[in-house]
């Protein structure tokens, strides 16, 4: 009994030093309150192991139940990865998507530029492509130039690409004649796919060599693009702007005459003055930028980086909808070794930079706009003044009026360059209030973005959150979903009832509007039918009743019956029927009808020029004014 329990109990109990080796003494285990739980647990500790109460334990089916738990719990797990996977990849779709929209617009847009530009040099071709041209050889020279690469082009491709696609197609015969004998390691084959793979390698060591020689050949004619004359040929439209006058007192303002040296200085000074005032805001918009221009042209980024920076900033546009992250997302393809730290601070400068470009561009415009108004300012008074002097010289009691006119003049000049000061203050405020609305735009832009991830944040734990308790309410979810069904299909139903009363009222509205037109039409002809009584009315022929006239012979049955002497001498050659209209001399006299007779040879008598030269052709004689119809004058 006493080895049972110490096989039954801990064997730190067992190790202790207060442990009894005697026969074990129940009474320390005896409380005030026992219960049959108690004394069954004390019953099992006296009886030992081997004590039928116990039943033997089946370690491998509880080992079967563990790893069954174990690979239900994994499948699970990895059916939550999969949904994860999946939602993932559903985002990156959708932002590819997103993004191959965009760039489909881009190309579209490119695509119309390349065909304007390949236009234009076509036409410029065919122009001065001709014989007795003084561009033709050199055109010559181009075509035959560029015959010569088409033909490199092609050996080249002969050379390099053909072999490879040749031995492509070798391999994939060759893969699918020993395909089984790779797979069952038959030695010969074996050996044979080592040889084919070390070639395979040679074969990608020499195109990556090929690369690399292109490679450097387009930096060659990259790097001769940009040096020289071709730069400027080839970066004409260049976003820096550049001072392309000569400052200073203009040559041709030298050049004009003026009697007045005191005035001529004095204008001329003006040229320096003006050019003193922009090169100071230009030094002054230069200090301002000055963090911007001593990152270099590029923000101290390389050239490649930049551009493709730039590209893929400008093609989304500012009202697109999440157009920063969808920016983001783009450039960190491209540009994966720049972190998004990088990405926004080369933003803020490209923004910074392109705001400081165009106020640049501005102030040099209204620069050549001023240079350009004082010398018509300077040319006008000179001409002016000559045209005081002539008058001085030939009336002498001018001469106290010469000096008025030159202080007036003075005045002008005076007046105007306060105007234009005033106008350059006026500027650089309009300027300063746009660079306040800018900041506040990036103000508002920055804020927008940080609520922005906050509430992704928000939505992310909400979504941990709810993530357990989206599961119990599946059931529920459906339910709803099936009533809302029902309830949008009542819904549609109602809408359809509507819409048939509607069809039904515009039908009605439609009979209704036809036999209010039929109304109108017959009220109409019954208008008509009474304006044509009114004039049967005004033609007819009325006679007074007289019984005699009515019963006697007519004058043409007395001629008939009782012929006179002066009817026998009858003209045969007279018209059987009295003329009382134009006949065909008089119709072809009328200078309308050869008009319309000449037109309608040369095919134009139905176009608008017949009939405005029609209209003005008057007639051989005016219309009588009685022939006007003043029947249809009030219609």
């Amino acid at each position: 009994m006493k080895q049972s329990v110490k096989e039954v109990l801990h064997p730190s109990i067992m190790s202790s030093p207060s442990w009894p080796n005697r026969t074990m003494d129940t009474k320390p285990f005896i409380t005030q309150y026992t219960s049959d739980e108690s004394n069954r647990m004390q019953l099992r500790v006296n009886n030992g192991i081997r004590s039928n109460k116990y039943l033997p334990v089946d370690y491998d089916k509880l080992k079967l139940m563990a790893a069954e738990k174990k690979f239900s719990a994994q499948k699970s797990l990895l059916k939550v990865k999969k949904i994860e996977q999946m939602s993932k990849q559903s985002k990156e779709n959708l932002l590819l998507k997103q993004h191959k929209l965009i760039w489909q617009k881009e190309f579209m847009r490119l695509n119309n530029v390349r065909k304007r530009a390949q236009a234009e040099v076509e036409g410029h071709r065919r122009q001065n492509a001709t014989e007795g041209s003084g561009c033709c050889r050199m055109y010559e020279h181009f075509d035959l130039y560029e015959a010569s690469l088409d033909e490199e082009f092609a050996e080249f491709k002969m050379n390099t690409c053909d072999p490879v696609w040749n031995l492509r197609e070798d391999l994939q015969f060759w893969i699918q004649d020993n395909h089984e004998g790779i797979r069952m390691g038959d030695p010969e084959v074996v050996e044979k796919h080592a040889e084919i793979r070390q070639t395979i390698s040679q074969v990608k060591g020499q195109q990556n060599s090929i690369l690399q020689q292109l490679y450097n050949e387009q930096k060659c004619l990259e790097g001769e693009l940009s040096s020289g004359f071709l730069w400027e040929i080839t970066h004409g439209g260049s976003e820096t702007p550049h001072i392309d006058f000569a400052e200073g007192i203009p040559e041709e303002a030298f050049d004009l005459e003026c009697s007045d040296d005191e005035l001529k200085v004095t204008v001329l000074q003006e040229f320096i003055i003006l050019d003193e005032k922009f090169r100071e805001r230009l030094h002054f918009l230069e200090d301002e930028h000055s963090k911007i221009l001593s990152r270099g042209t590029h923000g101290g980024w390389s050239e490649e980086d930049h551009f493709c920076f730039v590209v893929n900033y400008d093609q989304y546009p500012r009202e697109l909808n999440n157009r920063r992250k969808l920016i983001m997302d783009r450039l960190r393809r491209h540009l994966p070794h720049k972190s998004r730290p990088e990405l926004v601070a080369h933003e803020e400068w490209c923004e910074s930079n392109k705001y400081f470009h165009e106020r640049k561009r501005a102030l040099v415009v209204a620069w050549r706009k001023g240079r350009s108004e004082l010398f018509s300012k300077a040319r006008n008074t000179f001409i002016e003044v000559e045209i005081a002097k002539e008058l001085v010289e030939v009336q002498a009691e001018y001469n106290r009026g010469q000096k008025k006119i030159r202080d007036e003049l003075y005045n002008k000049v005076r007046i105007w360059r306060e105007q234009k000061l005033e106008a350059m203050m006026l500027q650089e405020k309009m300027d300063a209030r746009r660079r306040e609305e800018a900041q506040e735009q990036r103000r508002m832009e920055a804020e927008k973005e940080k609520k922005r991830r906050a509430h992704e944040k928000e939505k992310v734990q909400k979504f941990s959150d709810d993530r357990t308790e989206k599961r119990r309410k599946q059931e529920e979810r459906d339910q709803e979903r099936m009533e809302e069904l029902r309830r949008l299909m009542e819904e549609q139903a109602v809408l359809d009832k509507e819409r048939v009363n509607y069809r039904k009222e515009q039908l009605d509205v439609k009979i209704s509007e036809r036999k209010l037109k039929e109304e109108q039409k017959a009220e109409d002809e019954l208008e008509k039918e009474r304006r044509l009584e009114a004039l049967r009315e005004q033609v007819r022929v009325i006679a007074e009743s007289d019984r005699v006239r009515m019963m006697q012979d007519t004058k043409a049955w007395q001629a008939k019956n009782n012929p006179s002497e002066e009817d026998e001498d009858i003209n045969i050659n007279k018209p059987l029927f009295e003329i009382n209209t134009f006949n065909s001399k008089q119709i072809t006299t009328d200078p309308r009808m050869r008009l319309e007779a000449k037109l309608r040879e040369a095919g134009l008598h139905n176009s608008p020029y017949a009939r405005q030269v029609m209209a003005g052709v008057p007639p051989p004689q005016p219309p009588r004014r009685d022939m006007k119809s003043t029947v249809f004058k009030y219609d």
